[in-house]
């Protein structure tokens, strides 16, 4: 699945609950939607390696395509730019199973609220970020692999620890 396909639905998600997203929360979403994906469904819902930035966890492909906005709230907007009011077309442009969306809300549910700096925190007082970024000052460019048998390792232990 495309980063930005699966980033457009969780903008959506977001939207409608009331709420905005940046680019910067939004890619934090992404991450822990990855994480607990591969924890409960055992493979990546992204093929995209996260990336150890200095903010966090990134998909490159995303930020790219994102940059434009910059700090901006993202909207879901149809072809004729009107705020798209149902989420079918997303799920079919994904191709997202009943149990895909289930984890995805389950994940919105926990850190939708959070602000993208919570998130940030958040990340960085996690193995692995820390550990892709191989002890590099918190403001040194990194655009190490964050890996995806370290994430789900260490979510699953945090699921065995904290019965999540």
């Amino acid at each position: 699945m495309k980063s930005e396909d699966l980033g457009e639905y969780v903008t959506f998600c977001i939207n409608k609950s009331g709420d905005t997203v940046s680019p910067k929360k939004l890619q934090k979403l992404l991450y822990y939607i990855q994480a607990w994906h591969l924890v409960h469904l055992g493979v990546p819902i992204l093929l995209e390696d996260f990336e150890a930035w200095v903010h966090g966890p990134v998909l490159p492909s995303l930020f790219r395509s994102l940059k434009e906005n910059g700090f901006n709230k993202l909207n879901v907007v149809d072809d004729e730019g009107n705020n798209l009011e149902d989420a079918k077309d997303l799920i079919d442009k994904c191709g997202l199973t009943d149990e895909q969306v289930d984890l995805i809300d389950s994940v919105l549910l926990k850190y939708g609220a959070l602000t993208a700096f919570e998130l940030e925190m958040l990340s960085h007082n996690e193995e692995p970020w820390i550990e892709a970024r191989k002890g590099l000052p918190p403001h040194a460019p990194c655009n190490n692999v964050i890996k995806k048998d370290r994430i789900k390792r260490f979510y699953l232990k945090m699921l065995e620890e904290n019965g999540e």
